[in-house]
């Protein structure tokens, strides 16, 4: 700053030079004098900026950069084969900083062009610069700076654009100091200016990144290119910005889009960030832009000031549904971040821990999280191993599940799963099935990535299975077995918050469903699926049109889901057939025979329940014809029952809780139908 104040001195002195009295040089001596020249001025200009000078070279470099932007300042003309307004500018910024740093400069100010208040104005450096001719020729030399000064300092605002006073704020003096944090505008963490460097790697998207990079470096530095990048939340759009400006290589200054949002002033912010930028030699990155209806002014103020002045790629990072590249003015480039299987499994084998990476493919075929929700997820696994807890597939699923939840579930009702494959009573064919739709989650992995079939079969990758049968005969407990078996989170969609009477609704809710549940990787679980998955009618009036495209939506929803679907009805005949043709798997229940019904009754009321010893079994499974659902509501009575008597579950019991369940169903029995337990009703 000392060197530019001088330089400004020797401007002024070369002013007042033959303008002023003597007792004017006597009274201020020491700081102007009366012999100097412009060819002085320019070559003292030039030594003092010269690499040969080293006092500190960061400052060094800041002014250097500092005097290079005012010399390549957009001009409209030229003079001797020097840019005017450059000249204009240059002068400008010595004059600001002379004024700043020496007291008695305000009055020797004064003397140059009245009027300059608390600033320098560009009539008095246009007059400082040797440009005296005519109005006109000062007038357009002055006009070609007016951009630069407004880019560089602030001002106060008159009428007159060459009588307003400019003077350097706060971040430009910190900037000419050596400081690094000095505007009031870059906030907390809104404004990031880390190392590129500290970013960590981008797992499964090297290759695009690598591209990315030679895409830009192939760029005339004259035209820079945006770079957007587009990707759902914690999907690593930042994580990839930085690794790009790291192999330019550039550094980043990066801020938050919803900070310039709600900014008191965005235009004085993007103005200040964007001289940041220029000056720091950075790059602009702007995380997370949300809203569409947002962009068109952001974009506007980042040409004005940022791409009017910059070389540097501007990083644009953008959620899927902002479409920043219309609205672009100049060129740009575009890569997206995407929920693959091929890329989710490289994030999971970066980020598990060494003894954990054998689950990475299981996991990736199940949970397709993004790099911040993986990231997370092993915070977490580090948090659970310091408690002791026994780190296994199942656990890494529920805090995977935990990360995702944000509260998305207003139609969708979570449920616990409570079985596992080995508690169904199920014959071996459909016990078969369901262990060939297990391995399906579990392989989808090597299957469609490995074997590469996930190009051959773009869609019709849903794993949707239809459970078939009577009430009770086990449907819901299958559900509950195969999430349990493959660790993932069921939830049961409420058909009642589903279905409505107006055109439209019902798939507009649908859709919703199928989107949440794709970012939550859950098994989707519709019960009495006949309420939307009925058989198509003729089409008699317009609820019958609109009826059968609800059912063609949800078929093609279902063709395109890339999770599980579990679909429950009592009779099968009431689904539309085009259902059947895209369902992967039909699991058909009949009401158990007498061997199952024993099995049933021998297992239902598990270890701890103490049981009387004139329990017969055999009689049970052979003289009701119950299914499984009647006999859990039997025996869950019937333990009331001995726990009100305050003793073992006998015989009795269960009896009355057997009559009690036929005369809730009104199931016609006779005393002869209980055999030789009949008196135990009456007792």
């Amino acid at each position: 700053m000392k060197r530019l104040a001088a330089l400004g001195a020797m401007r002024i002195s070369y002013v007042l030079k033959g303008r002023a009295q003597k007792e004017v040089f006597e009274r201020f001596d020491g700081i102007i004098a009366e012999d100097v020249t412009l060819q002085e001025i320019k070559e003292s200009e030039g030594f003092a900026f010269s690499e040969n000078i080293a006092e500190d070279r960061l400052i060094d470099d800041r002014v250097r950069r500092l005097v290079t932007f005012c010399d390549e300042a957009p001009s409209i003309t030229s003079r001797g084969g020097a840019k005017a307004g450059g000249l204009v500018l240059r002068s400008l910024l010595e004059l600001i900083m002379f004024r700043h740093l020496q007291p008695d400069a305000a009055e020797l100010l004064e003397l140059v062009s009245p009027g300059n208040g608390n600033g320098v104005t560009l009539l008095t450096a246009a007059r400082a610069a040797g440009f005296v001719g005519g109005i006109d020729e000062a007038m357009l030399h002055m006009k070609d700076a007016e951009a630069g000064a407004s880019f560089l300092f602030a001002c106060e605002e008159v009428p007159d654009f060459y009588l307003r006073p400019y003077f350097a704020d706060t971040y430009l003096l910190g900037y000419l100091s050596g400081s690094r944090d000095t505007d009031p505008a870059f906030e907390g963490f809104a404004v990031n200016r880390d190392p590129v460097e500290d970013c960590g790697p981008v797992w499964g998207m090297e290759n695009e990144l690598k591209l990315m990079v030679k895409r830009i470096s192939s760029l005339d530095k004259k035209l820079p290119a945006a770079v957007i990048i587009t990707g759902e939340h914690e999907s690593g759009r930042y994580t990839a910005a930085c690794s790009i400006a790291s192999d330019l290589p550039v550094n980043l200054l990066s801020v938050d889009f919803s900070y310039i949002k709600n900014h008191a002033s965005p235009k004085a912010l993007l103005h200040r960030l964007s001289r940041c930028c220029v000056l720091e030699d950075r790059a602009l990155c702007i995380r997370n832009i949300t809203q569409q209806n947002e962009t068109p002014f952001l974009l506007e103020r980042l040409e004005q000031h940022y791409r009017e002045y910059s070389i540097r790629p501007l990083f644009l990072l953008t959620q899927p549904e902002v479409k920043p590249a219309p609205l672009l003015k100049e060129n740009y480039l575009a890569m997206n971040i995407p929920k693959s299987d091929e890329a989710c499994l490289e994030r999971w084998k970066g980020y598990l821990p060494k003894k954990y990476k054998k689950l990475a493919e299981r996991l990736a075929s199940k949970m397709q999280l993004n790099a911040g929700q993986i990231r997370r997820v092993t915070m977490a696994m580090e948090t659970a191993e310091l408690a002791e807890e026994k780190i296994d597939e199942r656990l890494i699923c529920r805090l995977c599940y935990e990360v995702l939840d944000d509260g998305r579930y207003a139609n969708i009702k979570r449920v616990e799963p409570g079985f596992s494959l080995d508690d169904l009573r199920i014959d071996d064919h459909n016990m078969a099935v369901l262990r060939d739709i297990v391995d399906q989650v579990e392989m989808r992995h090597q299957v469609y990535e490995g074997w590469g079939l996930r190009k051959r079969y773009a869609y019709g990758r849903c794993v949707s299975v239809i459970l078939a049968g009577p009430p009770g005969t086990g449907k819901t407990m299958t559900v509950h077995a195969l999430a349990g078996q493959l660790g993932l989170e069921l939830y049961k969609v409420d058909l009642s918050q589903i279905v409505d009477k107006y055109i439209g609704e019902t798939e507009k809710r649908l859709e919703e469903v199928f989107t949440k549940a794709q970012k939550s990787n859950m098994i989707l679980f519709f019960d009495e699926a006949d309420a939307v998955m009925g058989k198509r009618s003729e089409v008699k009036e317009a609820k019958d049109k609109y009826a059968n495209t609800e059912i063609s939506y949800i078929l093609q929803r279902i063709e395109e889901y890339d999770g599980i679907v579990l679909l429950a009805t009592n009779n099968l005949n009431n689904i539309d057939k085009a259902f059947m043709r895209r369902i992967r798997y039909v699991v058909s229940y009949q009401m158990p025979d007498k061997a199952a019904r024993e099995e049933i009754w021998r297992g239902a009321f598990g270890k701890k329940v103490p049981l009387a010893d004139d329990i017969d079994y055999d009689f049970l499974a052979d003289a009701f014809e119950l299914s499984g659902g009647e006999i859990k509501n039997i025996v869950l009575n019937a333990t009331f029952y001995g726990a009100a008597e305050g003793g073992k579950v006998a015989m009795r019991h269960i009896m009355k809780a057997v009559y009690r369940e036929n005369t809730k169903t009104k199931r016609i029995a006779f005393d002869g139908d209980y055999g030789g337990y009949a008196y135990l009703l009456h007792d």
